[in-house]
């Protein structure tokens, strides 16, 4: 059965047709409840007239539009959703009936569905808003025209933090601009503050100095990276450790010839290195059952500062923006072109030439290999990353890219996938939902996750 995109409430095709609808998609509503008035004194309103419980276009623009996370951070900001619902089978109060056929009355006397109009505050109607095929950012971008005394534009300010050259971008009013990346910074730096293994008094320090002699409290948001940390180490069957601790002290990644420690050195080294040696306790104690145990955040801080600036941003308000951390970044909503951002995988050879770009709409990505830190040996490239069960670094690993839905997942993952080797690597992967990987090897080989299988041709 055909039915048109634009359906007129009281059609013949939608008397034959609603029990054929109702039965295939029982359960859908309109998930963004509203208050049917034009009322509001600041936000534009977005009026949309809908069957919830009959209309396909009328499901999917909701899908594909209404609950699309990069709309809703927009819509929370900049708008009034307004829903006219008319559903077949489910019932309304007889206010929300009233105020639903007002609605429709001054603005949808034709009762044709779904129809989506911009109105502004005091409800005149600004223009009509496309439903058939249309993307969120498309949405997004046609309400961007009519916003008031908005000049949004991308501000970015860049510095050394946790070690790492920061780049924070944000999608901001211009007055607004200043203040918020202070803000990020600050909040990069408290992370830091008590994250780092080398700053004195930080929390990780006092772990790494108290050892087995004395169970340390730590804060919520502390005990809770730890139990996450333990967690990859698990799934990732040891490839990912933040227990290495003084392995990396064996070896200087300055990207000149040595030799490789003597073995006793890394036996000596490799002893004192585990997470299941790391305990949490139920009163949110952290101790070691190995005195000489340090551990270190390196291969996952910088994409947990990334997920904590970007929900910061998220709660007041930035639409869109970048954290990068050196190669580990996050990203949300759309650039202040209304365009996506576009991230690039460079040839680990030449940074100049970009092999591929991948999709990272409101996902995070983080890149490891041995393309920046690494030292040879006979010829023999040796990366900076470390496998914590042989005590060696990594070999073969030019470049290993991550895609999920967090920075910090990402980054860990970034670092066991180049552990595990391509294949056994990506095979995790594709056991992980909603996480991809790009494997660049040592000949310039690309191996591909299997919801990247496209990016293969």
């Amino acid at each position: 059965m055909i039915f048109w995109h634009r359906i007129k409430r009281n059609s013949t095709v939608l008397i034959l047709s609603w029990y054929v609808i109702f039965c295939c998609i029982p359960n859908l509503v309109i998930g963004q409840p509203a208050n049917p008035t034009i009322d509001n004194k600041d936000k534009l309103q977005l009026l949309v007239f809908s069957g919830s419980d009959w209309c396909i276009p009328c499901i999917k623009f909701e899908r594909q539009v209404l609950q699309d996370s990069t709309f809703k951070d927009f819509a929370q900001q900049h708008l009034q959703i307004v829903i006219a619902d008319f559903p077949q089978h489910r019932k309304l109060s007889p206010d929300k009936n009233v105020k639903n056929e007002s609605l429709a009355k001054k603005y949808n006397p034709s009762g044709i569905f779904p129809y989506v109009l911009l109105l502004s505050a005091k409800g005149d109607r600004l223009t009509e808003i496309p439903t058939n095929h249309v993307t969120a950012e498309q949405v997004i971008s046609r309400v961007r025209t009519y916003l008031p005394h908005t000049q949004l534009e991308e501000v970015s300010a860049s510095l050394i933090l946790m070690g790492s050259s920061f780049k924070i971008t944000l999608v901001v009013d211009k007055s607004e601009g200043v203040g918020l990346l202070a803000e990020s910074i600050n909040e990069i730096q408290s992370i830091e503050g008590w994250l780092s293994s080398w700053k004195e008094g930080s929390i990780t320090s006092q772990l790494n100095s108290a050892g087995t002699c004395e169970p340390i409290l730590v804060p919520d948001d502390y005990y809770n990276l730890v139990k996450r940390c333990l967690a990859i180490s698990a799934l990732s069957q040891g490839a990912f450790d933040i227990s290495f601790g003084g392995l990396g002290d064996l070896y200087k990644f300055d990207k000149q010839e040595h030799e490789l420690p003597d073995q006793h050195k890394i036996l000596a080294a490799l002893a004192h290195v585990g997470y299941d040696k790391i305990h949490l306790t139920e009163d949110q104690h952290i101790y070691f059952t190995d005195s000489l145990l340090h551990i270190g955040f390196g291969a996952i801080g910088k994409g947990y500062a990334a997920d904590r600036v970007k929900e910061m941003m998220i709660a007041k308000g930035v639409t869109g923006g970048v954290i990068n951390a050196s190669g580990d970044l996050t990203t949300w909503g759309l650039r202040a072109n209304g365009e996506n951002w576009k991230v690039g995988i460079p040839d680990p050879q030449d940074h100049d030439n970009i092999l591929l770009w991948l999709p990272i709409k409101n996902k995070a990505i983080a890149t490891s290999g041995d393309y920046e830190k690494y030292f040879l040996n006979k010829g023999v490239r040796y990366s900076h990353i470390i496998n914590p069960q042989t005590g060696l670094p990594v070999i073969g690993a030019s470049s290993i890219s991550v895609i999920s839905n967090s920075a910090e997942l990402s980054d860990a993952l970034a670092t066991a996938v180049s552990v595990l080797g391509a294949a056994v690597g990506i095979d995790l992967v594709n056991q992980i939902d909603g996480v991809e990987c790009v494997f660049i090897d040592n000949n310039r080989n690309l191996h591909f996750s299997s919801g990247l299988q496209e990016y293969a041709y």
